[in-house]
């Protein structure tokens, strides 16, 4: 179907050629003038050619006017239509309007000023519906776009929140036990939580667990590294600046406050931030508002605030380092991460954890690991806790030549640096080894048999050593397949 978008069509149908071509003449210096004789010559000019008008007569001896103004609005509901006839015949006048709604109904002999008013008010009409119909059509696309892309968020969250769910927390020490049970507190809280963890013990990752089982969850997690920046730099970034309100401000900017509202706000390294600073910090969790740098008016935000340090703040606060109310709105949830050499019968898992990771994504895929190489790797001290042995597992995993990993894969600036001869000991003094990879289920009802085997099959003892409820044993036990 041909359209000239600079011209429109106007197609004129009557039997008498005479008056196709007064019409013709009347109106071509305007539109591109079709004509046609009959009702099927309309309508296959109508299916070769984009119509904006048809002028049609009544009275034809093929297709009256309103049999064809009928076919026309059924199959080009877009083009307007008005009927022409000699005869005012009013059952004609009512169907034309009634079954083919017709725009206007013209005489003849017409009035030439009048029958140019009217095909100008038409093609009018027919640019407004076209342009109503393409708003309709954009609306439509935009409309099943954004239903697209909020399900894609929708499952994008979900999947975010089954990531940081508390089941994920890749552990089966009492300590991290206990880290979960904080967690799910604090989940239900909006006070602030202060997490304290060495480096590479997983306080972001804690921070996040709270946020996607909170009631935040849906909202925005912001992290920002206060150790990163510059004192006036880090205060830009959280409180924003208005335009002008230094030399480089050249717009303005929301601060991550404002940008976190209804969200949770991770302050990391907290502990580097300057008294000022502060100060600043103890006011937006005091009075739920901010003040944007060069601005007078303060906003108020709704943010939970989560912080983190590696250091001992209290030791600050006696040094005068750290504002002391500051540290006791920050405590209100305290968390300590035990760092990786207190909780060593979670090595194992972490290695069976990233090892699994790893295949995922990997062709050459890694099924063993032996138990002189896993002893060694659960012996070290691990300064940089689990960062450091996900880093010394990942470069392990890159090189290793075989399938199976060994003592040939450890890193040699790791041999002969161990912290103690042998695997820190279990609950009873037995150490903890694993000699294959398999799923983290798999590893847990070993550590639980293992647990069990050691407190003589009583439950209750093994709960308190796993750091759990006896209940929450019992479940876990059914689940693993350990009892009916």
């Amino acid at each position: 179907m041909s359209t000239d978008l600079t011209r429109l069509n106007v197609l004129c149908v009557d039997d008498e050629v005479p008056i196709l071509n007064v019409l013709r003449k009347m109106l071509e210096e305007d539109y591109n003038v079709l004509t046609a004789t009959g009702g099927s010559q309309a309508l296959e000019q109508l299916r070769s050619h984009e119509i904006a008008v048809a002028l049609v007569d009544q009275k034809m001896p093929e297709m009256t006017g309103v049999e064809l103004l009928q076919k026309i609005k059924e199959l080009y509901p877009y083009t307007v239509r008005i009927i022409l006839t000699a005869y005012v015949d009013i059952h004609d006048l009512v169907d034309s309007i009634n079954v083919g709604e017709a725009f206007r109904y013209i005489t003849k002999p017409w009035d030439t000023d009048v029958l140019i008013k009217v095909i100008r008010e038409s093609t009018d009409k027919y640019l407004q519906g076209r342009a109503d119909h393409q708003r309709r059509d954009d609306y439509e696309k935009l409309a099943t776009e954004k239903a697209k892309l909020e399900q894609e968020i929708v499952v994008l969250k979900t999947e975010i929140g089954k990531e940081f769910a508390l089941d994920n927390i890749v552990s089966i020490s009492p300590e991290m036990n206990h880290v979960r049970r904080l967690i799910s507190a604090a989940a239900l809280s909006d006070e602030t939580a202060l997490i304290h963890g060495e480096s590479g013990t997983g306080k972001e990752l804690v921070a996040r667990a709270i946020h996607f089982n909170s009631k935040r969850q849906h909202n925005k997690f912001i992290a920002v590294d206060c150790g990163a920046l510059t004192e006036s730099l880090l205060e830009g970034e959280l409180f924003g600046y208005k335009k002008g309100s230094f030399t480089s401000a050249s717009y303005d900017k929301k601060g991550l406050f404002e940008e976190a509202s209804g969200g949770t706000l991770f302050l990391d390294e907290i502990s580097n931030t300057s008294l000022a600073l502060q100060s600043r910090l103890l006011r937006v969790i005091q009075e739920k508002e901010i003040r944007r740098i060069g601005e007078l008016e303060y906003r108020p935000v709704d943010v939970r605030i989560i912080a983190a340090t590696n250091r001992d703040l209290y030791e600050l606060c006696r040094e005068g380092r750290f504002r002391e109310d500051l540290y006791y709105r920050l405590h209100v949830i305290p968390i300590k991460i035990p760092p990786l050499r207190e909780r060593r019968n979670d090595i194992p898992l972490l290695i069976n954890h990233i090892i699994n990771e790893h295949n995922e994504k990997s062709a050459k895929k890694i099924h063993s690991i032996a138990k002189d190489a896993l002893n060694f790797l659960c012996s070290r001290e691990w300064k940089g806790n689990i960062r450091e042995l996900r880093n010394v597992i990942s470069r392990m995993l890159i090189f290793a030549q075989t399938e199976h990993l060994d003592m040939n894969d450890v890193p040699d600036e790791l041999l002969g640096k161990t912290a103690v001869e042998t695997a820190t000991p279990g609950p009873a003094g037995v150490p903890f080894v694993v000699t294959n990879i398999r799923t983290l289920e798999d590893l847990e009802r070993d550590y639980i048999r293992h647990v069990l085997r050691q407190t003589g099959s009583n439950k209750a003892e093994a709960a308190k050593r796993l750091g759990m409820k006896r209940t929450t044993l019992i479940m876990r036990m059914k689940k693993l397949g350990l009892m009916p």
